[in-house]
């Protein structure tokens, strides 16, 4: 047998499968909600509904916007804040005052009665829900909107409220700029009065620490703290250089008297005699002589050997100066100015340090007043900018309440309704139906997961249950075979083949027929096993071992006490060789039938069935099939003794009634009691059109119409 893949919508097909079976609970469901839908909508007052329009022109306050450059405000914010204005609690009770106006001025009418109950008005917040008012976001119309049981007074209702908001709109229009302009007036009041005792405290500051002052002064003055500790810095460093300076001069060896005082001499009188000479070649290159051109080479000549002399002096007084020690002079001149400089940088850090103690002492003494002075400064300037701010945003107040005054027009007078606009009945049958769904969905999750059982083929499969066959559902009950459909009667045979194959080893199989519990239809398929397991050749015998039903007795047309039965061999009444007197002939031959006789109780005895070994012994040798109802298993003992004599077990498991659970749980019981194998036959399953065209192929009682043949 090929099995049915489990597929994604298993879930929703065995919630299809509840409301087929349980199709009397959601009707019954449905039908409560509609009731409940309905008489509610009964008992529901009407409701009359009456609206009217306003126009409040703005476009002074458009225009401001476009003139004042950076004022922007915001048209949708704008409109909700006046739509607030206009439905808040002090215009509800403005409202209550004219609307009590015009009860008295009208004489009292009826239908405004519910709105004074007693003579006195309902409280104001109470007709927040009878008026509402909405605004346009794309142009500056306001709707007005009232409800009412009563359509007339919906009408009264509406023409009171537009003539409140008409008459108290200039105070209301304007209230959120007023507002803000008393705000700003009492924070800039607020802020002067703090910035006044601010002032004052700094004063009494001053004049209370005048050393502090002192102290802030001179840390300003350039001798902060900071910049005397850069200065030591500076002279330590100096000071350090100026005796690295002196260590390295007395370290270098003096030069000797004279050594250095010839070669200086002569490099003077060099030097004087190339001066001369170049004087003298000017004079001859400027002379017109004839002989100026000959004296001229005369003293370049003279020239050249005194440069080279010169050049040749000066290169020896360099390297003399460098291998020759300083002059004396010259080295003791140095010390002099390092040691006069060396004094002067002592005498200015020994200041420098103790102006450095004097501003450490006062900085750890005036460090917290220095901080509450400079924590008061700063409140007092973020103040001044912040009155700065508030003077403009005054200003700008000023300007904006001039120009933001609008007037109000009636567009639309109230309407009077004529017909009411709720309750609609379409509102409560959708909330019904709604209401419904919702449920209908809550009971299947609660049916499967509360009372699970058998769906389809393909959760027996999933289950991995030993399926012996299946019994298509049959609508109305058969008595005779003829009236068996043929594709029930195919899966009947299929049966009966399984059944063969599986007790092929033995002549006469007594096949035990059960279920877990009662209804499930094993009397049935008892019946319908018998009549598709006729033969020419086979022999069948039907045994009722059901004590206290009669069904199979129905079945056939036979009367309960047609004879003594089973009950009468079990009680020993009937001995073991008059059992033929015990079995009836069946209208279908080769079919036999062992009623229970009278209902009789069972014994719950665990030998209770002991003669049936001998009985069956004689009965397997007259007969070639044998097939035994039972009882359920999960109601008597007597199942369990009777599946210990057979050699086929097979379990009933009606379709949308059994649970997986209790066959699972009925298959380990008859292992328990019985070695022979269990076989599970699905009862009560559902064929499609083509399936059953496909089973009913031999089995088809319409006449076979012969195909025309080819011209």
């Amino acid at each position: 047998m090929i099995q049915n893949p489990v597929n994604e919508f298993q879930i929703l097909y065995k919630a299809l499968t509840y409301f087929r079976t349980h199709w009397w609970l959601f009707i019954l469901e449905i039908a409560a909600i509609y009731s409940v839908a309905i008489h509610n909508f009964s008992k529901s007052p009407p409701v009359f509904d009456s609206h009217a329009r306003i126009l409040i022109d703005s476009s002074k306050r458009s225009l401001y916007q476009a003139i004042v450059p950076g004022l922007s405000n915001n048209s949708l914010s704008r409109k909700q804040n006046l739509a607030n204005l206009l439905s808040s609690a002090e215009m509800m009770e403005r409202f209550q005052i004219a609307l009590t106006e015009f009860y008295s001025n009208e004489g009292r009418p009826p239908h405004l009665r519910p709105y004074f109950p007693g003579g006195s008005p309902l409280p104001a917040e109470r007709f927040r829900a009878f008026v509402n008012l909405g605004y346009d976001k794309n142009s500056d119309i306001y709707n007005i909107h009232c409800t009412s049981q009563v359509a007339q007074a919906a009408h009264d209702l509406c023409l009171v409220y537009m003539n409140t908001i008409e008459q108290y709109y200039p105070e209301i229009g304007q209230r959120d700029i007023m507002m803000k302009r008393d705000f700003l007036s009492r924070q800039i009041s607020s802020f002067l009065s703090q910035i006044k005792e601010r002032e004052k405290q700094i004063v009494d500051f001053q004049q209370n620490n005048e050393e502090f002052f002192n102290y802030i002064v001179q840390s300003v003055e350039e001798k902060g703290l900071q910049r005397l500790r850069l200065r030591r810095h500076s002279l330590m460093q100096k000071i350090a250089n100026n005796r690295a300076i002196r260590s390295l001069l007395l370290e270098v060896p003096r030069a000797a008297k004279g050594e250095l005082t010839a070669r200086t001499g002569t490099i003077a009188a060099l030097t004087q005699k190339v001066g001369e000479l170049q004087y003298q070649l000017e004079l001859v290159e400027a002379s017109a002589a004839a002989d100026a051109k000959e004296r001229a080479e005369s003293i370049k000549l003279q020239l050249l050997e005194a440069s080279e002399q010169l050049a040749k002096v000066n290169e020896e007084e360099v390297m003399a100066s460098m291998k020759t020690p300083i002059p004396p002079a010259e080295v003791s001149k140095k010390l002099a100015n390092l040691e006069i400089e060396y004094r002067s940088s002592k005498l200015q850090l020994k200041n420098l340090e103790t102006q450095i103690e004097e501003l450490q002492g006062k900085e750890r003494r005036f460090g917290q007043m220095k901080l509450d002075y400079e924590r008061m400064l700063a409140e007092l300037s973020h103040r001044k900018k912040l009155m700065t701010n508030l003077y403009q945003k005054e200003q700008e107040t000023e300007v904006e309440l001039s120009a933001g005054s609008a007037e109000i027009f009636k567009l639309a007078n109230p309407s009077l309704p004529n017909h009411r606009s709720s309750p609609q009945f379409t509102k409560y049958l959708y909330g019904a139906f709604s209401m419904s769904l919702f449920v209908i969905a809550i009971t299947s999750v609660l049916l499967m997961a509360i009372f699970p059982r058998l769906d389809s083929e393909a959760e027996v499969h999933r289950l991995s249950l030993p399926v012996l066959g299946k019994v298509p559902l049959v609508k109305r009950f058969r008595t005779v075979q003829d009236d068996i459909p043929g594709y029930g009667l195919e899966h009947l045979k299929i049966m009966i083949y399984r059944i063969v194959r599986e007790t092929k080893d033995l002549k006469c199989p007594v096949v035990i027929v059960s279920s877990p519990h009662a209804r499930e239809g094993k009397s049935t398929l008892t019946h319908f096993l018998s009549i598709a397991s006729q033969n020419p050749e086979r022999k069948t015998l039907l045994i009722d071992g059901d004590l206290l039903t009669a069904h199979p007795n129905k079945f056939f047309g036979f009367s309960e006490d047609a004879t003594k039965g089973l009950g009468s061999f079990l009680q020993g009444s009937t001995s073991l060789s008059n059992w033929r007197d015990l079995i009836l002939k069946t209208e279908y031959g080769g079919i036999d039938f062992m009623p229970r006789g009278q209902r009789m109780e069972t014994v719950a005895l665990p030998h209770f069935l002991k003669p049936m070994e001998q009985l069956l012994k004689e009965l397997r040798s007259e007969y070639d099939m044998i097939f035994i109802d039972t009882p359920p298993l999960f109601a008597s003992n007597l199942a369990h003794q009777w599946a210990g004599l057979g050699d086929l077990i097979i379990l009933v498991a009606r379709i949308f009634s059994t649970r997986p659970k209790d066959i699972q749980e009925a298959i380990q019981t008859c292992k328990v009691f019985s070695k022979a194998p269990v076989g599970i036959a699905l009862n009560c399953v559902r064929l499609s059109g083509a399936n059953k065209r496909a089973s009913n192929y031999y089995f088809s009682k319409k006449k076979v119409v012969p195909p025309r043949l080819a011209a």
